[in-house]
């Protein structure tokens, strides 16, 4: 099957021309290409092209140069149609992936946190080049598709790039506080969390307070009315990587926060790049915050996104 896929989709030769050199018939290689295809011998990738809006980019990369913004990449929401949420994730996801292909650097240390955004990026991905990298979780394990856990999507992001992979094994959200605290002492989780500390390279997406990704974050962390309460009456307006903050950028210390096994805004900042994934003019306010936290580094967004950060500057 692989023998007759090269033939006919690397060679260019006719079907005809592949059954009289492996010695079968027409309907045989026909059969062995569609075999190839569903057992994913053979892949497709469908790239669609990225037209990047230069003029935006400009304007908030010297609108958020002070604090601390140094690239901004805007691509396209598709204008209307069924898809349009998906295409501005999957345009996110993979301009993230052309610039991981450009800036990475062999021996880096790259971190991924959950999210839809990061899941485009990886699924998505392509690079033109291996890397010798290491790739790691900055936060215990959280599904927010349930094809990808955390785990799958280092290893594929590291397989991808033809680099190395490492795991936190212990879930992002744990029952109680103390019990966080003793998981976060343990050999494995603390080896992980100084693994995350180390990062040259941080992607992480940014979720709008109880909406999308983050919403699911709170259910799949089983949180309380009270605790629920406890953001809302102490302003978190966004949240990355478990790690709530207000619409100044400031960390907010909650009960939830005391027991996510996750790297702390503090140590996110600390990265050398972080680069912030998002989509969806609806997180404009939680974008504009990581901002003024001084959280972002590299912003990519799509052109609705950005649209709203223009508004609010």
């Amino acid at each position: 099957m692989a023998h007759a896929a090269f033939l006919y989709y690397i060679q260019g030769q006719s079907q005809a021309d592949i059954a009289a050199t492996l010695g079968v018939t027409r309907s045989n290689v026909s059969r062995m290409l569609t075999a190839a295809r569903e057992q994913y011998i053979v892949r497709f990738e469908i790239a669609y092209p990225l037209d990047r809006d230069p003029v935006l980019e400009q304007r908030l990369t010297a609108s958020f140069a002070a604090e601390g913004v140094r690239e901004v990449i805007v691509v396209p929401t598709r204008a209307s149609g069924v898809g349009r949420a998906s295409h501005g994730l999957l345009n996110v996801g993979q301009a993230c992936s052309a610039w991981l292909d450009i800036n990475l650097r062999d021996q880096d240390r790259l971190g991924l946190c959950w999210g839809s955004t990061i899941e485009a990026m990886v699924e998505s991905s392509h690079f033109d080049r291996r890397v010798d990298v290491e790739v790691v979780q900055i936060a215990g394990e959280l599904s927010i598709d349930s094809r990808f856990s955390g785990h799958d999507l280092v290893r594929n992001l590291a397989q991808k790039l033809g680099g190395r992979y490492r795991y936190f094994n212990a879930p992002a959200a744990i029952r109680d506080e103390e019990t966080a605290i003793a998981l976060a002492q343990t050999p494995q989780v603390a080896e992980a969390l100084a693994a995350a500390r180390g990062c040259d390279v941080a992607i992480v997406g940014v979720g709008q307070f109880a909406s999308g990704s983050s919403d699911l974050f709170l259910k799949r962390a089983n949180v309380t009315p009270e605790e629920t309460q406890e953001a809302l009456d102490l302003g978190a307006v966004g949240q990355i990587c478990g790690r709530f903050y207000n619409d100044k950028g400031d960390q907010i210390d909650l009960a939830i926060s005391r027991r996510t096994l996750s790297l702390d805004l503090d140590e996110i900042t600390a990265i050398q790049t972080v680069v912030v994934v998002a989509s969806g003019s609806e997180k404009a306010k939680a974008v504009r915050a990581a901002i003024r936290g001084g959280f972002v580094q590299v912003l990519i967004v799509d052109d609705s996104l950005a649209q709203g950060l223009a508004g609010l500057q």
